[in-house]
């Protein structure tokens, strides 16, 4: 195509004038070369998502249609929306309606409708929500989850990530970290401790290091350190050989600290005298018996 022609086309498509109405459902059909499917009742969570907030506040955002002939449109924005409206058994649905254009004009604006978008970073969501809790101030934490169609749980991350130190969340935004990444960083943070001369702020840029790297990446990745660091005490040259060698994973990082039986037995032990001590309850005089010879063992051993 040549540089005249492009121009034609560019030119071709002008701004339409457009009107706001509210249509019947009956007089709104879809578009069946639609790219993106699965709208209606198998959608999954977003669908439900979407459909709680429709129930809640209606449709915020005007359906786009166009008119294909008098008294009929064809979606162009808003399948998702339309689907909702019809569960609810809406009688119409508020609509922002343009004039027929051809197929190609349809295909156009369509796809600039549906990709011209931006989701909301972390922290944009983090600070609205923030607002919210402000206004709302007198509301549980279930009450504004309810109103905003989020889990208590992921209220709570979020007002974490806004309390977070400014250092770390330039390191989220800079090693561009998902969302689910955020939530687990921050799930495993209070667990993370010192490991010989690598304070928690030297292991946290390390942790990024890894992620950027692909070697944390997935929720489960973020479990896992958290488990082992749990136990830090028993890990702990694992761990900082993880510090220091820049291409282990977390899943290396898991087969090196995987316990033995006898450790095992140790840490079980550890456990089972820790709660004793803490209820109150005595040793009996065979347990004192043993746990005597045990001492004298571990004396020739330390």
């Amino acid at each position: 195509m040549s540089e005249k022609e492009k121009n034609s086309l560019i030119n071709s498509i002008k701004p339409h004038p457009f009107r706001f109405l509210e249509l019947p459902l009956d007089a709104i059909e879809g578009d069946l070369n639609q790219p993106r499917k699965a709208f209606g009742l198998r959608a999954g969570g977003d669908h439900n998502r979407l459909l709680k907030s429709i129930s809640t506040y209606g449709i915020e955002d005007p359906i786009k249609v166009c008119e294909i002939e008098e008294g009929r449109y064809r979606i162009m924005d808003g399948h998702r929306r339309f689907a909702c409206a019809k569960e609810l058994k809406f009688k119409k649905v508020p609509c922002r309606i343009y004039p027929k254009m051809k197929d190609g004009e349809f295909e156009a604006r369509r796809y600039e409708m549906q990709n011209n978008r931006r989701e909301w970073k972390p922290i944009e969501k983090a600070n609205a929500i923030h607002r919210i809790r402000t206004e709302y101030n007198n509301a549980s934490e279930k009450e504004v989850a309810d109103l905003i169609g989020m889990r208590q749980t992921t209220l709570f991350h979020f007002t974490a990530l806004r309390n977070m130190r400014m250092e770390y969340l330039e390191l989220m935004s800079e090693h561009n970290l998902k969302e689910y990444q955020r939530i687990s960083l921050m799930q495993l943070l209070p667990k993370l401790r010192k490991i010989k001369r690598f304070e928690v702020d030297d292991i946290v840029k390390i942790l990024f290091k890894k992620i950027n790297d692909n070697l944390l990446y997935k929720r489960s990745d973020f479990i896992s350190l958290a488990k082992v660091f749990s136990i830090a005490s028993l890990n702990e040259e694992e761990l900082l050989k993880f510090l220091t060698e820049p291409q282990i994973s977390v899943d290396e990082l898991c087969e090196m600290t995987q316990l033995s039986g006898f450790s095992f037995q140790i840490r079980s032990l550890i456990k089972d005298l820790s709660v004793k001590r803490n209820l109150n309850i005595e040793l009996t005089k065979k347990e004192q018996n043993l746990v005597e010879d045990l001492y004298k063992l571990i004396e020739n051993f330390m």
